[in-house]
């Protein structure tokens, strides 16, 4: 290919406008890579408003789910609380029921402390009763003895009064 340089008759003036095309071919071309740059500052501004409103509706989302979350924990801690505080009942209502029949049982084993005493006084009583008893029976023993004696005393005083009035009268 072949080139064909012009000239101009006025080199001044060709310079100038050869400048001043040069330096508008610069602009033009500088004002095509700025709106290049441009469309993609807008194509990643759409892309990260994109990405913004799916971020704030996955945020949304977290958020209700953390809402639904904290809602349930509270329902959850409202209920171990009741369940806490049933719990604290029942176990205060046993604990007073266990120191009821503690005291019942104290009362009881009182009782049977001073039923056994009585019940060893009584034993004691009884043996001493048996002893008596046993006394008794010995001198209920001895007096039929002594009264069988007695009789044959007298029976023998009966003879010998027999005698006795046979030899006065005799």
């Amino acid at each position: 290919m072949e080139k064909t340089v012009k000239i101009r008759a006025f080199p001044d003036v060709a310079r100038s406008s050869s400048a001043q095309g040069n330096t508008a071919d610069e602009k033009a071309i500088e004002l095509a890579m700025k709106d290049a740059q441009i469309e993609e500052e807008r194509s990643r501004s759409l892309e990260h408003l994109k990405t913004i409103v799916q971020l704030r509706e996955s945020l949304k989302q977290e958020q209700a789910k953390t809402a639904e979350m904290a809602r349930k924990a509270d329902e959850l801690d409202a209920k171990a609380k009741g369940t806490a505080a049933l719990e604290t009942n029942e176990l205060a209502r046993k604990s007073a029921e266990l120191e009821e029949e503690k005291q019942k049982s104290l009362e009881q084993m009182k009782t049977i402390e001073q039923l056994r005493e009585g019940l060893r006084q009584e034993q004691a009583k009884a043996a001493g009763m048996a002893d008596m008893m046993a006394e008794l029976d010995a001198k209920a023993k001895e007096r039929a003895a002594l009264e069988t004696k007695v009789k044959e005393l007298t029976g023998a005083l009966g003879k010998i009064a027999a005698i006795a009035a046979a030899w006065k009268a005799g």
